[in-house]
C-alpha cells in the first residue's frame, strides 16, 4: 500500500488544530484541555521520537518547536493518522520562541536530541546550547524538572557540559565523566539509530532543576 501524502505546509499553517506559530504564551490547559505535566523537545526532526513519546505517556503534554518544513509536514500528517491528542507543534526558532511560550516553572521535561554541532571552528558560535540558553531552560522548568540531551559529537558534549555546570540552578544527574554511553528507557531517534549502527559513541546527558 502506498504512503499517504504529506499534508502541505500552506494547509497546515493555515490553521492545522495542532500547529502553532505564535509569539506569546498560549493557554497550555485549555489547548491539551487537561492538566497534565508539559514536556518539550527541540528540534525534533521527522517526528520519530516525539511521536512515539506520546504514545507511550498519553498522561503527558508535548510540545515541539522546530522551523523544518518537512519535518513538520511529516509528523502533522502522522498525529492525524495516529490520533494523537497530546502533541501540539510550534513554529520557530527555539531560541526565541522558548522565552514566549512558557511560564516560568511550567515545563516537566526538555528533550535536545543531536543539536547541530556545527563542527568547524568558524561555526561553532552557532550552536545551540549557549549559557543564555541554559539559563532560559532552567528559568521554564519545574522544580525537579529536567533536561536530556543527546550528541555524537565529543567535542560539543564537552561544551556542553560545562556550560550546564556552570549554571547553579541545574545539577548533573549522571556521575564522573558527566555522561552516560547507553540509554534504553527512551525511544530512539533517526539519526541515534543510524549513529549506533555505524558503531558511533553517543554521549546521553541529564540535568535536574534544584532551585
Amino acid at each position: 500500500m502506498p504512503a499517504k501524502p504529506l499534508i502541505s505546509f500552506d494547509e497546515i499553517s493555515a490553521g492545522h488544530p495542532f500547529f502553532l506559530d505564535v509569539d506569546e504564551r498560549p493557554d497550555w490547559p485549555s489547548l491539551f484541555q487537561n492538566e497534565s505535566p508539559l514536556k518539550l523537545e527541540i528540534g525534533f526532526g521527522t517526528g520519530n521520537f516525539l511521536i512515539e513519546m506520546a504514545a507511550r505517556e498519553p498522561g503527558s503534554n508535548f510540545v515541539g518547536v522546530d522551523f523544518y518544513h518537512k519535518g513538520i509536514r511529516k509528523i502533522i500528517t502522522r498525529i492525524n493518522n495516529l490520533k494523537l491528542a497530546n502533541i501540539r507543534i510550534v513554529y520557530g526558532e527555539a531560541r526565541e520562541k522558548i522565552p514566549l511560550i512558557f511560564a516560568d516553572r511550567e515545563l516537566k521535561e526538555v528533550f535536545i536530541n543531536f543539536p547541530d554541532p556545527w563542527p568547524k571552528n568558524r561555526h561553532t558560535k552557532r550552536r545551540l546550547i549557549k549559557p543564555e540558553f541554559i539559563k532560559s531552560l532552567a528559568q521554564k522548568l519545574e522544580k525537579k524538572g529536567e533536561v536530556h540531551i543527546a550528541t555524537d559529537s565529543a567535542s560539543y558534549a564537552q561544551e556542553i557540559l560545562v556550560n550546564f555546570q556552570a549554571e547553579p540552578a541545574l545539577l548533573n544527574k549522571n556521575g564522573n565523566p558527566g555522561y552516560l554511553d547507553k540509554c534504553e528507557d527512551r525511544p530512539k531517534t533517526k539519526y541515534e539509530k543510524n549513529f549506533l549502527s555505524l558503531g558511533k559513541n553517543i554521549f546521553y546527558m541529564d540535568f535536574i532543576k534544584i532551585d
